[in-house]
């Protein structure tokens, strides 16, 4: 009855794997294995972004990367992202989990508290998605039991008013990409105050990295605002635009 059902639905509602388009399957089993395989080991690509602000000591801010933004993680996540597909959130937590787990244990200072910051969507990009990635990533993270309750997630940023609705990051080049400085601000005030006296740890967290640049717009408005952002976390990384490797 089962596979009745199943044939049934593949027929009213066919679908096809995002990764190699075989039938009847949103990710396949072969697909859904490879992608598993590429975020087993969360690394360190900070190196790889131009854009990120740097420490005193002229080091970049550390970004932790779930995997590369390549084969079938690359396809799930612009699925995920493009093509309307939020189904495929499920997907992708236990990647994030993982680089979130391993960036809390190594980019934070143990026993001060932590504070997830997602990078804010542009209102034209919510509006024709639907729904916000990043933060139904997060919520999918706590819905699971990963994410404990001591580490909440806190909507710190937004976009400002004249720049909800400009064009994309996506197709831009290198130097497009690095002028989002000023195109941010911070806001819940009485929050921040609230964190920023309890000496709270800024945890930022996004989909995929590139240059960097958001990441910075990210962290200058929290450093104006007191709190310390001590690394991010993001699902993929991907060199630059004018670097970029061909996306199988």
């Amino acid at each position: 009855m089962r596979a009745a059902l199943g044939g049934t639905a593949a027929l009213l509602l066919p679908v096809a794997c995002v990764c190699c388009g075989r039938p009847d399957f949103t990710i396949c089993a072969a697909c859904g294995t490879g992608l598993r395989a590429g975020v087993l080991h969360p690394r360190r690509v900070e190196q790889w972004a131009e854009a990120l602000p740097l420490n005193p000591r002229q080091q970049p801010l550390p970004v932790l990367a779930a995997g590369s933004y390549d084969h079938e993680l690359a396809a799930v996540i612009l699925a995920f992202k493009n093509r309307q597909m939020p189904g495929l959130a499920p997907v992708l937590v236990p990647a994030l989990a993982r680089a979130l787990r391993e960036g809390i244990a190594t980019l934070t200072t143990f026993g001060l508290p932590v504070v997830l910051v997602p990078v804010p969507i542009r209102l034209a990009a919510r509006s024709r998605r639907g729904y916000f990635p990043v933060g139904m990533l997060l919520k999918g993270l706590r819905h699971s039991g990963v994410l404990p309750s001591a580490v909440p997630v806190e909507n710190l940023l937004r976009y400002r008013g004249w720049y909800q609705f400009a064009g994309a990051q996506k197709g831009k080049n290198r130097q497009a990409r690095v002028s989002v400085r000023n195109t941010m601000q911070a806001h819940g005030s009485q929050k921040m105050a609230q964190l920023a006296t309890r000496g709270a740890q800024v945890l930022l967290i996004d989909d995929v990295l590139t240059t960097g640049a958001t990441l910075a717009e990210a962290q200058r408005c929290l450093a104006d605002s007191g709190l310390v952002v001590c690394g991010a976390v993001v699902v993929a990384a991907t060199p630059a635009p004018d670097e970029n490797r061909a996306v199988r």
